[in-house]
C-alpha cells in the first residue's frame, strides 16, 4: 500500500469469483477491515478506482479473507470498468465528487457532480435522479422538472449527474440506489437526518415497461400509475406495479428512495425504458407533477 496525498492509496488488484447474481457485483471492491480503517473508511462507503487514467465508482465491502492489506478484490467485471487485470496497480480516492467542477465541465471531462436544490427546513417531498447526465439518460431533466414544477417550499430536488467521452458513463459512474452512502456524498449527506413524507426517484433500465416501485403505500403507487399510463396512453408503452421481489422493484428499506423517507415506507421508484424516457420523459414527469401536487395539497388541507 502506497499514500499518494490524503485521500488516495495505491493497492495490488486481484480477482474474486463471486456467486452472487446481484446485478451490482460488479460495482463493488473487497477490502480488508483494517485497510479500510487505515484509509479512514466506513464500509459501503464508495471509493473512485482508478487505473492508467481510467477511473469508476465503487462500493467497498469488507472481506476479512481478503488478502492482507496491500489489496483489494474486484469480480471480472468489476476489472473490466476500468480496464485493469489481476495485480495490476491501482488508486483509491475516498473523495468522490468534485464540487468545484461545473455541469458544463463535468460533461466535456467525463466527469461526476452531485447537485442540491433545499430550503433546509420543509419535510415534504424529495425529488431524486442518482444516475443522471449520461448515465441514466434524461432522468435528471425529469427530476428537475417536478422539482422546478413543484417550487422549493414543497420539495428538495437531489441529482448526481456523470458522462464518459467516449461513452459508456453507466460502467463508470453507476451505484445502486441501495449502496449509495452519505459518507461519499456531500449534499445527499446534509439530507441524511432528515426524513421526508415522499419521495420519487426517476431511473432508466433496459426493459420495455415503465415500473412503478417503491416502499410506498399501494394507493400512492396506483395514483402515479393510473396518472403516468394516462399520460402514456396510446403510445405502446405498459405501465405496471412492479412485482414485489422484483429485480426493479425498489421495495428495500436500504433503497435511498425509501431510507430518505419516514420509516422508510413513503419512497416511490419510477424505472423507464430507454424510449419511454426518451420519447415521453417530459409527459412521464408532468404526470408525476400532478400527483405530488395532489398529496401536498391534501396534506396542507389536513
Amino acid at each position: 500500500m502506497r499514500r499518494n496525498g490524503d485521500s488516495k492509496v495505491t493497492v495490488r488488484l486481484e480477482v474474486r469469483r463471486s456467486r452472487s447474481t446481484s446485478a451490482n457485483v460488479a460495482e463493488h471492491v473487497g477490502i480488508h477491515p483494517r485497510l479500510l480503517a487505515r484509509i479512514g473508511a466506513e464500509p459501503r462507503q464508495q471509493t473512485r478506482v482508478s487505473h492508467q487514467g481510467t477511473t469508476a465508482l465503487f462500493t467497498l465491502i469488507p472481506e476479512a479473507d481478503a488478502h492482507g492489506i496491500d489489496a483489494v478484490q474486484v469480480t471480472d467485471g468489476g476489472c473490466r470498468r476500468i480496464g485493469a487485470e489481476p495485480g495490476h496497480a491501482v488508486v483509491l480516492d475516498l473523495r468522490c465528487i468534485d464540487p468545484t467542477i461545473s455541469e458544463a465541465e463535468a460533461e466535456v471531462e467525463g466527469e461526476f457532480v452531485e447537485r442540491l436544490d433545499d430550503d433546509g427546513h420543509h419535510h415534504r417531498l424529495v425529488v431524486l435522479a442518482p444516475h443522471g447526465g449520461a448515465i441514466e439518460s434524461r432522468t435528471d431533466r425529469q427530476a428537475e422538472q417536478v422539482y422546478a414544477s413543484l417550487g422549493s417550499r414543497d420539495s428538495t430536488l437531489w441529482t448526481c449527474k456523470g458522462w464518459r467521452p467516449a461513452g459508456n458513463a453507466y460502467r463508470a459512474w453507476h451505484i445502486s440506489s441501495g449502496d449509495l452512502s452519505v459518507r461519499s456524498f456531500p449534499l445527499l449527506r446534509s439530507l441524511g437526518a432528515r426524513r421526508f413524507q415522499w419521495a420519487v426517484s426517476f431511473h432508466g433500465y433496459r426493459g420495455h415497461d415503465v415500473l412503478i416501485g417503491g416502499r410506498a403505500p399501494a394507493r400512492l403507487k396506483s395514483d402515479v400509475l393510473n396518472a403516468v399510463a394516462k399520460a402514456l396512453d396510446g403510445t405502446g408503452v405498459r405501465v405496471r406495479v412492479a412485482d414485489p421481489g422484483e429485480r426493479y422493484s425498489g421495495s428495500s428499506a436500504s433503497n435511498l428512495v425509501n431510507r430518505l423517507t419516514v420509516d422508510a415506507a413513503g419512497g416511490i421508484q419510477i424505472e423507464q425504458s430507454r424510449p419511454a424516457r426518451t420519447l415521453y420523459g417530459e409527459a412521464i414527469a408532468a404526470a408525476v407533477t400532478g400527483v405530488c401536487e395532489s398529496w401536498i395539497a391534501a396534506d396542507a388541507g389536513r
